[in-house]
């Protein structure tokens, strides 16, 4: 039984698709056990805290490689 469901005023191109998906989530959303899904803010927070974490250590590494020196050596063969 579905306990909400949206009116759209005006009807476009796409309402039949979007109340179509919205009856089968409504419908089968039990079976799909959606509340067991992994939470998308940590998710996020992960990918944002890797971001970071690359950024800074390519700037930190940029930094760290032009001061320094590198000697060149050539072999000469005899």
């Amino acid at each position: 039984m579905v306990k909400n469901k949206v009116v759209l005023k005006e009807r476009d191109a796409w309402s039949d698709l979007a109340n179509f998906i919205g009856e089968m989530v409504a419908k089968y959303a039990e079976a799909m056990d959606l509340d067991s899904l992994p939470d998308p803010d940590h998710y996020l927070l992960m990918k944002r805290i890797k971001q970071l974490y690359v950024e800074f250590y390519k700037e930190k590494n940029i930094e760290k490689f032009r001061n320094t020196k590198i000697s060149i050596e050539r072999k000469v063969a005899a």
